[in-house]
């Protein structure tokens, strides 16, 4: 495999596993370092009813879901030996711009008033 597609491959997994991991672990709940700026503590899971930050945990799980998934796109190239098909470059390239719009859509909708 050409070093460039190489390349593209893992840069492309890394988002798609990056935009995963912050949309999942919003939607999914999952215990993330939160910052209470009145106490100025940072904990796992803040208290019910206080003023918490969760930005933080739910960068953290974004760049652990984009590490995760460059480590596949580093295996997924270690398999595949030849170059790649250009519809398999745009379909790639696809996912990605999908995975992209999906968790900023998902974060758009929890910013309406009905939500």
């Amino acid at each position: 495999m050409p070093r460039a597609h190489r390349a593209y491959v893992i840069a492309i997994c890394a988002v798609i596993g990056g935009a995963f991991a912050y949309a999942a672990s919003d939607w999914g709940s999952w215990p993330r370092l939160t910052y209470l700026p009145i106490t100025d503590d940072v904990v796992l899971r803040a208290p019910a009813g206080t003023l918490a930050m969760p930005y933080l945990g739910t960068v953290l799980w974004g760049l652990g879901g984009a590490a995760c998934g460059a480590l596949a796109g580093v295996i997924a190239c270690k398999l595949w030996k030849r170059p790649l098909p250009d519809r398999a470059v745009l379909v790639v390239g696809a996912w990605a711009i999908a995975a992209l719009v999906l968790a900023g859509g998902y974060f758009t909708w929890s910013l309406w008033p009905w939500s």
